[in-house]
């Protein structure tokens, strides 16, 4: 037997082992390369940045435990009221308006509470922002804003120039002329008019327990305003005036959810304090000064 021939191919044989062996370690760690690259993959989660384009959908809710909607882009929250009640500036729009929000994250087209509120979002992913005045629509203007007393009263004769006659009434005075009170809306008329003292005497007619509608049409499908009630009229008070005492409808319930109107312009009723007799009528937009919630769900990145 050749024992050098032996020992040359058992050589041989440990060769093809050893490189058998170094090809199975270079598949082995390219595997293990590949599977890490590939739960890697698996690992990446689009999150969205400033610049994106995305699309939500969302409801705007007052600060709890109030959350009546004020907005929405989804239109079975938006026509919904027994499961969504609605806030005063709340509007219902034709239902094919209702679809998911596109905007540039970052853009400043919306309130930046908002934008800033979606970033780190995921696909699918729903998240409530809060958004304080700074970051919403604003703080409130508080000249914009009066108190005042749940009764109030009025003179039975009103004494004014010319002037203030035509401009409460907008009409040119007359003797007889009948009237409307443009704030109480009780029946008026002018009962003297003296043209070198520049004076028109107004006698304001109302009754005893008459319930006036007063700054909108309380009895309406969409109310505006609400009833007062003449509690008493005294005909020789106020240096023979006289005084009509009207006391408001309104109870703390009503605040933040009675609305009106007047020379002033639209206002919400708030603060409403039976047992100080006061309320506040404030002209400031309903979402100003207060801070807000949104419920927002990312529908798609575009």
């Amino acid at each position: 037997m050749n024992h050098r021939k032996l020992k040359k191919d058992a050589m041989a044989v440990t060769n093809v082992l050893i490189i058998v062996l170094i090809v199975v370690l270079l598949l082995s760690a390219s595997s293990v390369v590949i599977l890490l690259t590939i739960g890697q993959g698996t690992n990446t989660v689009r999150k969205v940045v400033n610049g994106d384009t995305i699309k939500v959908n969302y409801i705007g809710r007052l600060t709890p435990p109030d959350d009546r909607v004020f907005d929405t882009s989804i239109y079975s929250v938006a026509s919904n009221n027994a499961l969504y009640p609605k806030s005063l500036s709340f509007s219902l729009r034709q239902n094919t308006s209702y679809t998911p929000l596109q905007f540039v994250v970052g853009s400043g087209s919306l309130i930046p509470g908002f934008e800033s509120g979606v970033l780190g979002m995921t696909l699918n992913e729903t998240k409530t922002i809060v958004v304080p005045p700074s970051q919403g629509y604003g703080a409130m203007n508080l000249s914009r804003v009066f108190s005042f007393s749940l009764t109030e009263t009025a003179p039975v004769y009103a004494v004014m120039n010319q002037t203030v006659f035509h401009n409460t009434y907008n009409v040119t005075p007359s003797i007889h002329l009948a009237l409307t009170d443009p704030t109480w809306g009780w029946l008026a008329q002018v009962i003297d008019v003296n043209p070198d003292a520049d004076l028109v005497k107004v006698q304001n007619m109302p009754s005893v327990g008459d319930r006036l509608a007063v700054f909108g049409t309380p009895e309406a499908a969409n109310p505006t305003g609400w009833y007062a009630d003449v509690v008493s009229i005294d005909s020789t008070a106020n240096a023979g005036l006289g005084i009509i005492t009207i006391h408001h409808e309104l109870t703390a319930s009503d605040s933040g959810k009675v609305q009106g109107a007047d020379i002033r312009g639209n206002f919400i009723i708030e603060d409403v304090d039976s047992s100080a007799g006061t309320a506040v009528k404030n002209y400031n937009d309903e979402l100003v000064g207060v801070t807000i919630y949104f419920t927002v769900t990312l529908y798609a990145f575009v």
